[in-house]
C-alpha cells in the first residue's frame, strides 16, 4: 500500500476533528507525495532538516513553527540570509513539512503533556480529570530541590530558573508546558492550592515578578522554569508512537535538537 502525505495526516488529525483556524497546516511539500519515512521534531531547525534529509526522511512533523513566528509567515523575511538558506534546502529536497501543534494539545488527553508524563515518570501523580494536577502519594517526601533534581535527570538539563526555597515541601503542583503565558500561570498557581508551578517559559515581567512577590508576602509558593523546548520536546514521542501505530511499515524517526542558546 501507498502511504502519502495526505493519510499520515488524516490519522494525527482524526482524534480531533477539523480545526479551523489553525496553524497546524503544510509548511512545504505535496499531500499526495508518497512517504516511506517520517522524522518527528520539536522543532525543524536547520541542521535537523538535513539530517532528517541525509535519512532520506519525506516526512518532517514538527511541533513548533519553521520560520520563527507563529504563523510561519516568510513575506517579512524575504532576501533574509538565514530565512532563504533554509528555505532552499527545504525546496532542493523536495521535503514536506507539517507543523502539528494545535491539534496534538487538543488530544483527549493533550498528546504533549502524556509524553512529557511519561519521559518523567510521573504518569501516577495526575489528575484524572486535570492532567496537568500532580499529587505524589502521601508516602513520597518531595521538595523542590529534589524536583529540580528529577527533572535535570530525566530532561538531560544542566540548569533552570528557580524561585522559591529549594527547601520547601512539595504536595501537590502543576505542569504546565510550553509558553501558557503569564494569566494562566499565575491564576493556576492560586487557583489549584500548589506549592509549586513547573513552566516551559516565561515573561520574565510577568510570572516571575507574581512569584516574587507572593514570596516576599510569605505565601509559601515555588517555580521552576526549564524551558520551552525541554518542557515540550518528549511530548512529541506521543506522534512517534501514533504514526508508528497507525502505519507499521512506515519508519519513523525522532530527532531531537539541541538547545539554541546555553546557560554558561
Amino acid at each position: 500500500m501507498i502511504i502519502t502525505v495526505q493519510m499520515v495526516l488524516d490519522r494525527l488529525i482524526e482524534p480531533v476533528g477539523h480545526l479551523e483556524p489553525t496553524v497546524d497546516t503544510l509548511k512545504s511539500g505535496r499531500l499526495d507525495a508518497e512517504v516511506r519515512k517520517v522524522a518527528v521534531v520539536f522543532m525543524a531547525t536547520y541542521v535537523a532538516i538535513k539530517q532528517a534529509v541525509e535519512l532520506g526522511v519525506d516526512l518532517i512533523i514538527t511541533h513548533e513553527p519553521t520560520y520563527y513566528n507563529h504563523m510561519d509567515e516568510g513575506e517579512w523575511l524575504s532576501g533574509n540570509p538565514v530565512y532563504e538558506k533554509k528555505r532552499a534546502l527545504i525546496e532542493g529536497a523536495g521535503i514536506s513539512i507539517f507543523r502539528l501543534h494545535d491539534y496534538v494539545h487538543r488530544y483527549k488527553p493533550d498528546g504533549i503533556f502524556t509524553g512529557m508524563l511519561k519521559k518523567l515518570e510521573w504518569e501516577a501523580y495526575a489528575n484524572s480529570e486535570e492532567i496537568s494536577l500532580l499529587t505524589p502519594p502521601p508516602d513520597e517526601q518531595h521538595t523542590v530541590r529534589s524536583i529540580v533534581s528529577h527533572l535535570k535527570s530525566k530532561l538531560s538539563i544542566d540548569s533552570m530558573f528557580v524561585a522559591g526555597d529549594l527547601d520547601l515541601r512539595v504536595r501537590r503542583f502543576g505542569l504546565l508546558p510550553g509558553a501558557s503565558g503569564g494569566r494562566w500561570h499565575i491564576n493556576y498557581l492560586w487557583s489549584r492550592d500548589i506549592d509549586l508551578l513547573i513552566v516551559g517559559e516565561t515573561n520574565e515581567w510577568e510570572t516571575n515578578e507574581y512569584v516574587r512577590d507572593a514570596i516576599d508576602m510569605g505565601f509559601a509558593k515555588a517555580l521552576i522554569v526549564t524551558g520551552h523546548q525541554k518542557s515540550e520536546e518528549a511530548g512529541m514521542l506521543t506522534v512517534v508512537e501514533m504514526v508508528r501505530e497507525a502505519y507499521p511499515d512506515l519508519q519513523v524517526e525522532f530527532i531531537a535538537s539541541p538547545l539554541a542558546v546555553q546557560h554558561i
